[in-house]
């Protein structure tokens, strides 16, 4: 199979280990990005990051260290000749473990593992062991790679960011800035039932740094104790999704009733957070919470014991249009329309 190997994917993951400086990984995933086929950015891309499928994905690969552990010992023992694995052959390898499924999967994900490990030499097996159980440490993140992506194919930055922010998908939107460029980044839009990741919040060093930076006018919202959820209507579709961008919707039918209940018929996307409370409306340790959103058996149940209750604080999009770029006081407005009072986050307005 022709096409970039493997083991230059390995070199420059050594070489990203080695460098605690920002601006040299940057340079290194650009320089690198530069030098790979437009088929094979994507896949390097989530190779790298140790990230087999988008944050949106409920695909897992499903293997063990047992597993592994015992596959790598008798690839070790039957290999004579090997082959050099290339970038896109690792890749297709990891989706068809991952999509095997029924009656003889689990000797069948054995097999393929065994048969792309028995072409690997040892550091090759560290790195793949470490991008199959998603625990890369070579001290990249997800900022460090978008400016990569940015630098190798010469797109503003914030763009990079707006796509992944809209898709949640890495991988496509390097795909799309390579081989589409600006049009391509900027035809990723939001998509209702596909979350949209969380905006990142800028920082100040004290209350009155904020409110001068902001114009003298600013919104102060009460720190809730729950956990974020972003919430997207279609008709009388609602589903939910975690700060994470998994699908809890299963877990919190009384949340999905309210929000239902909603007079505003129109489609939007709106987040919040969901507070655990008790008999006292008290908030509930943060832990009892986290059995709600993790429960999907006897949740009626779960319901009676740690009730939820509901803050939203922005609109993300509403009856087809994309709210991210408006205003904080326009995109509250249209939270207003859409959300009785009851359900708005408290906050404060100074002047």
């Amino acid at each position: 199979m022709t096409g970039t190997s493997f083991k230059l994917l390995v070199m420059l993951c050594k070489a990203l280990e080695s460098t605690t400086k920002r601006k040299e990984k940057t340079a290194l995933i650009s320089s690198f990005l530069k030098t790979l086929s437009r088929d094979e950015v994507k896949p390097a891309i989530l190779l790298i990051i140790g990230a087999i499928f988008p944050e949106t994905s409920d695909s897992t690969l499903d293997v063990g260290w047992r597993t592994l552990k015992r596959v790598i010992d008798r690839s070790g023992q039957t290999t004579l000749f090997r082959h050099k694995l290339t970038i896109t052959e690792v890749y297709d390898t990891l989706q068809e473990i991952a999509n095997a499924s029924g009656e003889g999967s689990r000797k069948h994900k054995e097999q393929l593992l065994e048969r792309m490990f028995a072409q690997t030499e040892p550091d090759e097996s560290e790195i793949l062991a470490r991008i199959i159980f998603g625990e890369m440490r070579i001290g990249v993140n997800e900022g460090m790679m978008l400016e990569g992506i940015a630098e190798s194919t010469g797109m503003d930055p914030a763009l990079v960011r707006r796509a992944l922010m809209m898709t949640g998908d890495i991988g496509r939107v390097a795909e799309e800035a390579v081989q589409r460029g600006e049009a391509g980044l900027m035809s990723l839009e939001a998509t209702l039932f596909v979350p949209l990741k969380p905006m990142l919040a800028n920082t100040a060093d004290s209350p009155e740094d904020a409110i001068r930076d902001y114009g003298g006018e600013a919104a102060f919202e009460y720190k809730y104790d729950g956990a974020r959820i972003q919430i997207h209507r279609k008709g009388d579709e609602v589903r939910v999704f975690s700060r994470r961008l998994s699908d809890v919707t299963e877990s919190i039918p009384d949340i999905i009733e309210i929000v239902r209940g909603f007079t505003e018929k129109t489609d939007f996307i709106i987040e919040g957070e969901v507070v655990a409370v008790g008999c006292n409306q008290l908030p509930l340790p943060f832990q009892d919470l986290m059995r709600r959103f993790t429960r999907v058996n006897e949740v009626d149940e779960m319901i009676k014991q740690i009730p939820l209750k509901l803050y939203l604080f922005d609109a993300l999009y509403h009856d087809g249009s994309l709210l991210i770029d408006e205003p904080y006081s326009s995109r509250w407005s249209t939270l207003e329309k859409i959300v009785p009072n009851e359900y708005l986050a408290k906050r404060i307005i100074t002047s």
